[in-house]
């Protein structure tokens, strides 16, 4: 790969458009930048979202190992789309104008919205069209039983361990369909209300049954009191979780999630957690 130069807030010039179309085309565009020349502040926000879900230094700085993740992964759907005939031209990693048709080409064929950028159902047709699980078609949930089986026990231990400590903790959410995370998508983009997920179906945890949600109750009500939320995120980490408290975009006091070092990009690609 030839040497890239590094982009920052301030940055200008073609090469951040190149940026921007990546991360537009890898469905990572969530605060809906421009697709021009000019690295703003939704371009930052976006940048340190990707690194986020990658697991990279997150700085909102494009630097090597940024360049060379995005231009991998967009060569991947190159090679594949070109595999399943739909020509996206030579896989030189960049999210061009061939690559955009190519996938509206492969939406079109399976039925799928022709956005032109990859997004998760889109990468879980790509990747893996026959699933022997039914992950996408299952119905929200709050039973233990519809997660994971060792997350489940995670969660078992995590509700007896807040008991324990005094704090009667319920679940909210477990498993939660790819509709119902779609629906929360859209809110404050596409529905008036408050954004508060980046994730649209298949590209949240809860929809692979490893993560859930919970709340500290008062009185048969969730508890406002900030430092029960605390206490109970404290208990979550001590059995193994990881807890949405600590997340640097959208914090999430609720959310609980043991991901076996699966991105959600894996998971749609087609791998699972070892059994």
């Amino acid at each position: 790969m030839p040497s890239l130069s590094t982009l920052r807030l301030g940055s200008q010039g073609p090469y951040v458009k190149k940026l921007k179309l990546s991360l537009n085309g890898l469905s990572k565009n969530y605060n809906n930048f421009s697709i021009d020349y000019s690295f703003d502040q939704k371009t930052e926000d976006a940048v340190k979202n990707y690194q986020d879900d990658i697991k990279l230094f997150r700085d909102g700085i494009v630097g090597p190992a940024t360049w060379a993740s995005l231009i991998a992964r967009v060569k991947m759907i190159q090679v594949k789309l070109n595999s399943l005939g739909d020509n996206s031209g030579t896989p030189d990693g960049w999210f061009g104008l061939k690559t955009t048709n190519a996938v509206k080409k492969f939406q079109s064929e399976h039925g799928l919205v022709q956005e032109g950028i990859v997004n998760p159902r889109t990468r879980a047709k790509l990747f893996n069209p026959h699933p022997r699980d039914n992950f996408e078609s299952r119905s929200s949930s709050i039973a233990l039983s519809s997660l994971d089986p060792y997350v489940g026990f995670l969660a078992g231990r995590f509700l007896r361990l807040c008991s324990a400590n005094h704090l009667d903790v319920r679940i909210t959410t477990a498993f939660r369909s790819w509709d119902e995370s779609d629906r929360l998508y859209a809110l404050g983009r596409t529905v008036p209300g408050s954004i508060v997920s980046n994730a649209r179906g298949g590209d949240s945890y809860h929809n692979w049954g490893l993560a859930f949600d919970a709340g500290p109750f008062e009185n048969n009500k969730i508890s406002t009191d900030p430092t029960k939320f605390n206490l109970m995120g404290r208990l979550g980490e001590q059995v193994g979780l990881e807890w949405g408290g600590t997340f640097k975009s959208i914090i999430d006091l609720p959310h609980f999630q043991y991901t076996f070092g699966l991105t959600t990009e894996d998971l749609l690609n087609g791998k699972r957690p070892p059994r």
